[in-house]
C-alpha cells in the first residue's frame, strides 16, 4: 500500500467562500426574490454545500488509507 497524494485545498476553501457569500445574499435579500429565483439560489448553494462535502469525504478517505499504510510500514 502506497501513500497518496492528499488534495489542494485551495479549491475548496474557494467553493466555501462562494457558498459563504452565497448564503449572505440570500439572507440578505431573500424577500427580493421570486419564488424561481430563491430556487434557483438554493439549488446553487446546495451544489456548492455538495461538492464541500465530497472533497472532506475524500480527503478522510486519503487521510485514512495514508495512517493504514503508515501503521504498515512500521
Amino acid at each position: 500500500m502506497s501513500i497518496q497524494e492528499r488534495q489542494d485545498i485551495q479549491t475548496v476553501n474557494a467553493k466555501a467562500e462562494q457558498l459563504n457569500v452565497l448564503m449572505q445574499t440570500i439572507h440578505a435579500h431573500h424577500e427580493q426574490f421570486d419564488r424561481h429565483q430563491l430556487d434557483g439560489l438554493l439549488g446553487l448553494a446546495y451544489d456548492l454545500a455538495g461538492s464541500v462535502y465530497s472533497w472532506t469525504e475524500e480527503e478522510e478517505r486519503i487521510v485514512l488509507a495514508n495512517e493504514d499504510a503508515q501503521r504498515k510500514v512500521n
